[in-house]
C-alpha cells in the first residue's frame, strides 16, 4: 500500500512536526529553568518547637539584657560599607570592643572577627531571596567603599581604617563615627589599599 502526498501536504506536514518539536523544546527549557530555581532556592525551615519561657527563664533573660543597658553606647569596633550615592552606611557589623577580653588579631589590635567578604556573601544572598534582589547589596563585596574600626589599646586609640575613597567622602567620617559610639574616644582615620575599591583578600 502507498500513499502520494502532495508538495503542500508535505509542506504542512513538516511546518507542524516543526512547530511541535520547537513547543517540546521550550517546555523543556522551562523545566530545566525551574528546576534550576528549585536547586538554588533555600530550603525550607525545619518545623521548631516553639513553648513558653518558665518565669524563671524570663527572670533570667531579662536580667541579662539589664546588665547590657549600660553597655548600648559603649565604644565599638567592626565592619561598614559607604554607600556614595544614598551617602549612607550600610551592612555594619558593630561590636562592643569590651567582648574582648585580649588583641585578637595582629598587631595588638582589637575588632570584629566577621569579614567583609563574608557578610557581603551572606547578606546578599538574603537581599536575593527574601528581598526579590533589592538593597544594596549589588556586586561584589570589595567594588564599594567599605572599612574597618580597629582599637589599639597600646594607646588607646580606635582606628577607623579605610580606602582612598575617603578622600572624596569625607562626610562619611561622622557617620562612622557616630556609628560605633567613637565621639568621646580618641579615633584616627587612616587610608590602606586593602579597603580601595576593587582590592581585597584576592589582591594580597
Amino acid at each position: 500500500m502507498s500513499f502520494t502526498l502532495t508538495d503542500t501536504e508535505l509542506e504542512e506536514i513538516i511546518q507542524k512536526a516543526s512547530l511541535e518539536a520547537a513547543k517540546q523544546a521550550a517546555a523543556n527549557a522551562v523545566e530545566e529553568l525551574i528546576a534550576k530555581h528549585e536547586k538554588q532556592t533555600p530550603t525550607q525551615q525545619p518545623k521548631v518547637s516553639i513553648q513558653q519561657a518558665s518565669d524563671q527563664e524570663a527572670q533570667q533573660t531579662m536580667e541579662a539584657m539589664a546588665a547590657n543597658l549600660d553597655n548600648q553606647e559603649k565604644p565599638k569596633v567592626g565592619i561598614f560599607w559607604y554607600q556614595e550615592q544614598g551617602e549612607r552606611l550600610f551592612g555594619v557589623v558593630a561590636v562592643n570592643k569590651d567582648s574582648f577580653a585580649k588583641p585578637n588579631v595582629g598587631g595588638g589590635l582589637i575588632t570584629c572577627t566577621e569579614l567583609h567578604k563574608d557578610v557581603w556573601k551572606k547578606r546578599f544572598h538574603e537581599q536575593k531571596y527574601k528581598l526579590n534582589g533589592i538593597g544594596p547589596f549589588v556586586g561584589d563585596y570589595k567594588d564599594h567603599c567599605r572599612g574597618r574600626v580597629f582599637y589599639n589599646p597600646a594607646t588607646d586609640t580606635y582606628q577607623i581604617m579605610v580606602g582612598s575613597w575617603i578622600n572624596n567622602n569625607q562626610q562619611a567620617i561622622p557617620m562612622i563615627v557616630e556609628e560605633f559610639n567613637l565621639t568621646q574616644v580618641h579615633y584616627e582615620v587612616k587610608t590602606s589599599y586593602h579597603w580601595d575599591i576593587g582590592n581585597g583578600w584576592e589582591n594580597q
